[in-house]
């Protein structure tokens, strides 16, 4: 079956890239022989129902997989049913303080107030989907309760999922290879054509990741954000980031500071800076010089 609006990448895989042109980010879903498997999540109410009701024309949802952390991955999760999979942090990072998850500048702004994640979402729900914010109203976070360290693999139907540990964007960050269909889902570790967000990566790691997922036997790579890819764009990406690394490295051994850093050096020539917000550039040099200075 066509999934109306969905990109379908394969008889049983789609891909919704149109949601993280606002903040969200790609969420995807896996159709098998026993119901669906859902990878991340639409972030904004409007979107999350509408999406819901599609997928279940396919069949039940049986597992939701987050590739991370990040609320543009996780929020939906309330909206729909399934068994919530991802790494141990982050069922650590979704129960503990709002200052955990959300990128450095406004974690800085949240310090010592009382808001906690779900008035963290329900606020940004508000600037974002002010039509979703009724059907937000009991909104509660839902962490994974099924969680793994390094590799875990779900079966179901004919197909298997393969969740691998692959630091990089975040240090829990997670990578989802189905073999049957020869896809892998890899979260912000590949962003096709923009910026990732760096604020919370390990910059050393992020290469070793990336190098590792061209590794495997796949055709088709989905992105957290940007365009649907293969290996080729995967390269490419691989190289901007080891670009990025290169001239923080620079800058550190010619002694410039991070305050120096963050306003003398761009990335912007190799990729443009659109998610979340164009301010994400000065963040990204600010994470790599605080990562590559220790």
């Amino acid at each position: 079956m066509t999934m109306e609006k969905q990109q379908q990448i394969t008889a049983n895989v789609y891909a919704e890239d149109r949601f993280n042109m606002d903040r969200g980010c790609t969420p995807s879903f896996v159709t098998t022989s026993e119901g669906v498997v859902l990878i991340d999540s639409p972030m904004f109410p409007t979107d999350a129902v509408k999406w819901r009701d599609l997928i279940k024309i396919s069949g039940e949802i049986r597992y939701i997989v987050n590739t991370d952390y990040h609320i543009d991955h996780i929020t939906g999760n309330y909206f729909f049913p399934g068994t919530v999979v991802a790494h141990l942090g982050v069922r650590d990072m979704l129960t503990g303080p709002i200052t955990n998850i959300v990128a450095s500048e406004r974690a800085e702004k949240l310090l010592g107030t009382s808001m906690g994640i779900v008035d963290y979402i329900q606020m940004r729900i508000k600037e974002k989907d002010p039509a979703g914010l009724p059907l937000a109203t009991h909104y509660q976070v839902r962490p994974p309760t099924i969680t793994f360290s390094e590799r875990l693999n779900l079966h179901l139907g004919k197909h298997t999922f393969e969740l691998i540990h692959l630091p990089g964007h975040t240090p829990y960050h997670i990578g989802v290879y189905v073999p049957e269909e020869k896809v892998f889902f890899a979260g912000d570790n590949f962003t096709g054509g923009m910026q990732p967000s760096m604020a919370h990566c390990m910059p050393l790691e992020w290469i070793q990741s990336l190098k590792q997922i061209q590794k495997m036997d796949v055709e088709t790579i989905v992105p957290g954000h940007g365009r649907i890819g293969g290996k080729k764009e995967v390269r490419e990406f691989t190289a901007f980031l080891q670009k990025c690394i290169d001239k923080v490295n620079e800058a550190i051994k010619t002694g410039m500071s991070k305050e120096e850093a963050i306003d003398k050096i761009s990335f912007l020539a190799l990729l443009p800076a659109v998610h979340p917000d164009p301010g994400m550039q000065r963040r990204n040099v600010a994470r790599l010089y605080e990562m590559l200075s220790k």
